[in-house]
């Protein structure tokens, strides 16, 4: 399920540390958080990079299998043996 929030004045950005306080914006941060609540993967980026939401589906995929998965592994690909 993905749910989205509003952030006015920065409070959740900076309390997750992903705010930039010399501009007043948070950086570019994707979350992936359980059913648990647990947070699972973090990705922070600078202001002047992009996010590819293919390789946000590939991470939550490869945390999906709960098996050691490659770092190049494409959605659905084999996982490794450990």
């Amino acid at each position: 399920m993905r749910q989205t929030c509003s952030d006015n004045g920065g409070k959740f950005a900076r309390d997750l540390g992903v705010l930039d306080e010399a501009e007043g914006v948070a950086l570019r941060a994707t979350f992936v958080v359980d059913p648990h609540n647990v947070v699972q993967h973090v990705y922070v980026t600078n202001l002047n990079v992009g996010r590819a939401p293919a390789d946000t589906l590939r991470v939550v995929d490869a945390l999906q299998t709960d098996e050691l998965c490659a770092c190049n592994r494409p959605v659905g690909g084999e996982t490794l043996a450990a």
